[in-house]
């Protein structure tokens, strides 16, 4: 279990070969409880040969046979049990905060929602549309384990409903992975671009289209990605006079991004620039 011959073993104190340490307490009290209760059970860390560190359950009793103490100890390794616990802790933390997250979104969009609904019928429909394209984006997360999500899949994912052909929908775009923090607010644009397309431009009428195209930029270690949303074949559209929660999400949804709304007599052209964390890869940290 720890890489010792029985040469290099025997004569030895075990403390001192495999460098003991008790967790939570020391050595010397492990000693005194055990004279003082004859038993003792806890965790400890012991080294193998070779400079690894493995967590050992151990269970020892201290038997009195005439003059002579013999001490007997059973020890199990439950390095990868303990490796597990720590990382289930770890998600467990990360999942709080993320719920946590996105329960303060969900209020948020739901506070807003409140004071521009025009009646509760339409409350509930667009909180409902945007509830979906939340649990939407948050399931990809989840199928990737909380690494991110590739922009395309993303994007037919959120989409999905409106894409009966290439003419109606298009994207162009080379794969991309999004971190985490931009995955969500990404879908909730897109999902909101679409729902506007169908009310008021490109797929409001049947000879409507949309393009969505993406690309990555890097310059000297920096990463953007810039998106477009163009509608063309749509009625002639105007800026909104009052900007209602549905254009805030978009040109403020998105942390730290540059978004910009242009309302032509050809559709609505919606252009995001995001930077995204360096590349790990390429000799730079996020």
């Amino acid at each position: 279990m720890y890489g010792y011959s029985r040469h290099e073993a025997i004569g030895k104190k075990k403390e001192a070969l495999l460098r003991t340490s008790v967790l939570g307490s020391s050595f010397e009290d492990l000693q005194r409880s055990l004279l003082e209760n004859e038993t003792w059970s806890g965790e400890l860390l012991h080294h193998t040969k070779d400079g690894r560190v493995l967590t050992v359950e151990s269970q020892i009793e201290l038997v009195l046979i005439g003059k002579r103490r013999l001490v007997f100890e059973s020890t199990r390794d439950i390095t990868e049990r303990k490796k597990w616990e720590q990382r289930r802790q770890l998600l467990l933390g990360e999942l709080s905060h993320r719920v946590s997250n996105i329960l303060a979104v969900v209020q948020s969009m739901a506070r807003q929602m409140l004071r521009t609904a025009k009646s509760s019928d339409d409350f509930v429909e667009l909180f409902e549309g945007r509830l979906g394209a939340l649990a939407r984006s948050h399931s990809l997360l989840v199928e990737a384990h909380w690494e991110g999500a590739e922009l395309g899949y993303l994007a037919r994912n959120q989409l999905a409903a409106y894409m009966t052909s290439e003419r109606r929908l298009r994207l162009e775009g080379e794969p991309v992975t999004l971190p985490t923090e931009f995955a969500t607010p990404l879908g909730l644009v897109f999902h909101e671009l679409a729902t506007n397309a169908a009310k008021y431009g490109a797929f409001s009428v049947a000879n409507g289209s949309v393009l969505l195209s993406w690309r990555l930029e890097q310059t000297n270690g920096d990463r953007w990605l810039h998106v477009t949303w163009r509608e063309s074949g749509g009625p002639a559209i105007t800026a909104p006079k009052k900007k209602g929660f549905g254009g805030t999400l978009i040109e403020r949804g998105l942390p730290g991004a540059s978004v910009r709304r242009e309302f032509t007599k050809g559709g609505l052209v919606c252009t995001i620039e995001i930077e995204l964390p360096k590349d790990p890869e390429n000799g730079t940290q996020d």
